[in-house]
C-alpha cells in the first residue's frame, strides 16, 4: 500500500511540474549548483518532429565569464542537434548536426541583460547571430542537416546525451525570459522590432506566451525584471 501511495505522490508531483503557461511579465531564474547536485533546467516542448530552418531568440542577464548553455536542442540520434552556446566574454558557438561555429568579438553586457536571436536554415546552411540589437555576417553551418525525430529541448544545460548528461562547467546561471522559437528565418523588421522591444509575431514552435515546459533542480518562476522602454 505504501508503494502505490509513494507512486501516486510522484505521479501528481510530475503533473504539477509540467505546465503550459503564459509567462508574459516572467523570468525563469537559475541560481548557482557549485557542486552539480540539482542541474537546475527547463525542459520545453515543441510540437514537431522536423526542424528544417528556425529561429530562436531569448533574453538572458547572467555575470558568469564561462562556458553557459542558453539553448540546447538534441534528438535521440545527436546530442547537439541544435545548440547556442555561450562562451567567454564576447564568443558564441553553434551546432547543427556535426557542423559549428564560433562567433567571436560580440559586445555582450554582464551587468544587464542580453537580447540574443539565432537564424539557421538547412537548405543553404547560412546562419547568422543577433545580439543586442547588433548583427553578424552570415556564416555557413549545418547544410542539408535536418533535425528529424523526437526532440529534447534544454534551457539552462547543454545536453551530452537525450535529456541528460549535464555537465555543471557548462550550467547556466542567471535569468532568462522572452523565449521564442520560429520554423522560419523571421525577417529582419520582426528580428529589429523583438531587440528593441517592439510587437512581433510569436514563436510557433515556442511561444513565451503559451509555453509547454517542465521545471527541475532549483529553477524558480519570478517576476520579471527586464523593462520595456517609456515612449514619449
Amino acid at each position: 500500500m505504501e508503494s502505490s501511495s509513494m507512486l501516486l505522490f510522484i505521479l501528481l508531483w510530475t503533473v504539477r511540474r509540467s505546465e503550459v503557461q503564459d509567462l508574459s511579465g516572467k523570468q525563469f531564474t537559475f541560481p548557482s549548483d557549485p557542486k552539480g547536485i540539482n542541474q537546475p533546467r527547463v525542459a520545453l516542448r515543441a510540437n514537431t518532429r522536423l526542424i528544417t530552418v528556425m529561429t530562436v531568440c531569448l533574453r538572458f542577464f547572467s555575470q558568469l565569464n564561462r562556458m553557459q548553455g542558453l539553448f540546447s536542442l538534441a534528438t535521440r540520434d545527436h546530442s547537439n542537434a541544435l545548440m547556442l552556446h555561450k562562451d567567454t566574454e564576447g564568443s558564441y558557438k553553434v551546432h547543427a548536426g556535426d557542423d559549428t561555429y564560433i562567433f567571436t568579438k560580440i559586445p555582450t553586457n554582464r551587468m544587464d541583460w542580453n537580447s540574443v536571436c539565432w537564424t539557421w536554415d538547412s537548405r543553404t546552411g547560412l546562419t547568422q547571430l543577433w545580439l543586442n540589437r547588433l548583427r553578424t555576417s552570415r556564416k555557413l553551418v549545418g547544410q542539408n542537416y535536418l533535425v528529424n525525430g523526437n526532440l529534447s529541448i534544454i534551457v539552462g544545460q547543454e545536453q551530452d546525451a537525450y535529456g541528460s548528461g549535464f555537465d555543471r562547467n557548462d550550467s547556466f546561471e542567471g535569468d532568462i525570459t522572452d523565449l521564442h522559437m520560429w520554423d522560419r528565418v523571421v525577417s529582419a523588421c520582426d528580428l529589429r522590432s523583438y531587440m528593441n522591444q517592439g510587437s512581433f509575431s510569436p514563436g510557433n514552435l515556442l511561444n513565451w506566451n503559451n509555453l509547454n515546459f517542465d521545471v527541475s533542480g532549483n529553477v524558480s518562476i519570478q517576476d520579471a525584471d527586464f523593462e520595456e522602454p517609456v515612449c514619449q
